[in-house]
């Protein structure tokens, strides 16, 4: 009897906490299809290398600070694309289920984050929104009207003119057959370039040359280029500059040897040439460097003509993983 009566307890319990569980998830819902929900995030520093901690520079980078962010919010994380406000003082970013993060930062402030929040894909938009194969957001750009989103799973371009409103298939979108892509390896890298054109990478879709297919679209329609990536590294997310030139983040993941990262420098005048791009290491990240699923990147210039890098990981939601945050200089 006795026996009985723990069991009947245990399955009480468990029918209780799936109950509070399913009720804590519709309140979330309606708090995200309503408005945005407030976050706090907490940021711990992290040196760049685990090992030595004095060390500063890494390739033609040097390092400026560096975070571990996490948050008591479950949808807090998988960011995929980011892009910063013209100061550098907010960043938006979105993640692969679609949920977008809004917050203030100073990388010299005792709080590094502040004001944060956590937004619906589309305001309103609940039904799916937690259905990923729908949501899954992995590059993002700013425009002067509004923003890109490139998606995969379903692959697609979508234009937003703010964070959260209605999205609609963005003109790039038909320039290009991204039917060919395979599910899980849709456009992960994609920048807008000075003259308004954009160039795309798409994560997947090795040929024997050791290329990936990449594009150039712009007002005459698109042209595939092909990219010679590092041996087993994928292009996760890119950044244009003002000269033309264009930032490249890739990203290695292994089972066994874990992960790594590489920034890469494409020139202007090799987008210009027809060729397959290829581009030259600025930096690489591996332990006992800090380093996750590096795949969020935004630059900005400054007034002496260097070049800040933001870098986000994403940490696909995984206790395995982090969410990490750093910032590099680089002097061209």
């Amino acid at each position: 009897m006795r026996n009985k009566i723990v069991v009947l307890l245990i399955v009480g319990i468990t029918v209780a906490a799936g109950i509070s569980s399913y009720i804590a998830q519709g309140s979330l819902a309606r708090a995200l299809e309503d408005g945005p929900f407030v976050l706090q995030i907490e940021a711990k520093a992290l040196p760049l290398n685990t090992e030595t901690t004095s060390q500063k520079t890494v390739g033609a980078l040097t390092y400026a600070g560096g975070w571990t962010l996490s948050s008591e919010n479950d949808n807090f994380g998988g960011w995929s694309g980011m892009v910063l406000d013209k100061e550098a003082h907010a960043l938006i970013a979105i993640s692969d289920k679609g949920f977008w993060l809004t917050t203030d930062f100073d990388v010299n402030a005792p709080t590094v984050f502040s004001k944060a929040l956590l937004y619906p894909f589309e305001k309103g938009a609940s039904k799916g929104m937690f259905a990923k194969i729908e949501r899954d957001a992995e590059s993002l750009v700013r425009t002067q009207s509004g923003f890109l989103i490139g998606l995969e799973q379903d692959h697609r371009i979508l234009a937003v003119d703010a964070v959260g409103s209605a999205s609609r298939r963005a003109s790039y979108d038909g320039q290009v057959d991204l039917s060919v892509l395979s599910p899980n390896g849709g456009i992960e890298a994609m920048a807008k370039l000075a003259d308004d054109r954009l160039i795309m990478f798409a994560e997947h879709g090795l040929d024997v040359n050791g290329t990936l297919p990449a594009w150039i679209t712009g007002p005459n329609g698109a042209v595939e280029r092909r990219f010679a990536t590092p041996h087993n590294y994928s292009p996760t997310d890119a950044a244009a500059l003002p000269n033309g030139d264009v930032l490249l983040l890739t990203r290695y993941y292994s089972a066994l040897d874990g992960v790594a990262a590489k920034v890469l420098l494409i020139s202007a005048a090799e987008i210009a040439s027809g060729e397959s791009l290829k581009g030259r290491e600025l930096a690489h990240l591996a332990p006992p460097l800090s380093v996750d699923n590096m795949e969020a990147l935004d630059v900005a210039v400054q007034p002496d003509g260097s070049v800040r890098l933001y870098l986000m990981s994403d940490d696909n939601f995984s206790p395995l993983q982090r969410t990490l945050f750093m910032v590099f200089d680089w002097k061209p």
